[in-house]
């Protein structure tokens, strides 16, 4: 019974990551649909600027609103046209900046500038809201800002005066307006983005490293190198989900055990073990360029024995003669759990480098055919990179 609700609790740790993979898929389908919708209403909000027909410009901000929810671009849209048929703006004027949009469009003046700005972009699309740097929307705003300032037709107020200040791109004089600091950061395409869309996509981790036993004066199971590949879970979420293989390599310094085989009891020695599962984190830290998170986890886990046996059958009607070999191959099978904590570096794009340091409870005497008693408790230490 303990083995069958083990066993059920595996599959239900195993099912996670499956179901994260589909939140990753919805997550990355909307933004494809949004790039999409973004592409194509760039040009007419291009055109609708240029002839100032802004009778048809709610109409495409509502089509990319409706796909990918609203942004510091379709407000600064909004408000834009606002000023020019000098409507009431304070409500609207007062949400952008209670949003913080305005720190998203300094980040876009800043990054524009950069010269390797087309690769900034294609890493952060979604920081951006689809709209690339240096698009010809961007001046055309500026433009209509700076007249706007300059116009004597137009009367500001000055929380007027200070949003076309920030959308004509003069930013010391927007933030001596709202009394805040401008950035002294200069940025650089090696600055890492806050909700990159890399952290929105799932990965590979590859580990190898060392498992050691901690108990035991005379392990069966000395120190063995470890392999594993495991796919992972998006890391914009605090809860992290892996599945996958990972594989013990046994050295000739391990000692040979007893196994039932049958009525028979034959003297083995186990060449490797192979664990089918997954691990659980929660980050406890993320700052975009380290993650710190601790992890549980659990593995069936197979280890050889090379012990097999060949099951032949005949099929004989006078007309016809069949013959087939099944070959069947016996483990010792046990479950293995992990805790673990793991601590990961940025380096770029999906691409992470790492350490983990981990505690492994493996029951081998679970199997009733091992008759010879095997330490449970291990230590690992792996590096690991995840794509």
């Amino acid at each position: 019974m303990a083995k069958f609700l083990t066993f059920l609790l595996f599959i239900q740790l195993a099912s996670l990551p499956m179901h994260s993979y589909g939140e990753e898929y919805r997550v990355s389908r909307r933004w494809q649909d949004c790039e999409q919708v973004t592409k194509v209403a760039l040009d007419k909000l291009v055109d609708i600027l240029r002839k100032n027909d802004f009778e048809q410009l709610e109409t495409v901000l509502n089509t990319i609103q409706s796909v990918c929810g609203e942004n510091e671009f379709t407000q600064r849209l909004r408000i834009l046209r606002a000023l020019v048929e000098k409507k009431t703006t304070g409500d609207i004027i007062a949400d952008y900046l209670a949003k913080n949009y305005q720190e998203i469009l300094v980040m876009r003046w800043d990054y524009s500038v950069e010269e390797k700005y087309v690769e900034i972009y294609q890493n952060n699309k979604a920081d951006f809201d689809f709209v690339p740097l240096r698009h010809p929307i961007d001046p055309l705003i500026k433009k209509k800002a700076l007249a706007l300032l300059n116009s004597p037709s137009y009367n500001l107020t000055e929380q007027e005066e200070k949003i076309a200040l920030l959308f004509a791109d003069d930013i010391d004089a927007f933030y001596e307006l709202h009394g805040g600091i401008s950035p002294s950061v200069v940025p650089s395409e090696d600055k890492p983005i806050a909700g990159s869309p890399d952290k929105y996509r799932h990965g590979v981790s590859i580990y190898a490293g060392a498992e050691i036993p901690l108990t035991g004066s005379n392990p069966v199971f000395k120190t063995s190198p470890t392999l594993g590949v495991l796919f992972s879970s998006r890391l914009s979420n605090p809860f992290l989900f892996e599945a996958g293989l990972k594989v013990r390599i046994n050295t000739s310094h391990d000692r040979e055990v007893e196994y039932r085989l049958y009525d028979d009891v034959e003297i083995i020695r186990s060449t490797a073990s192979l664990g089918i599962g997954g691990t659980v984190g929660y980050k406890i830290f993320d700052n975009d360029k380290f993650i710190i998170a601790p992890k549980a986890g659990l593995f069936w886990e197979l280890a050889t024995t090379g012990l097999s046996e060949v099951n032949e059958s005949y099929y004989d009607d006078g007309y016809d003669y069949y013959e087939t070999q099944n070959v069947r191959y016996f483990y010792i099978n046990t479950m293995r759990s992990t805790l673990a904590l793991s601590v990961m570096r940025h380096l770029s794009g999906k691409t992470y480098v790492g350490l983990e340091a981990a505690y492994h409870h493996v029951p081998y005497n679970w199997d009733s055919n091992l008759l010879t008693s095997v330490q449970p408790n291990y230590g690992s230490l792996q590096l690991f990179f995840r794509f």
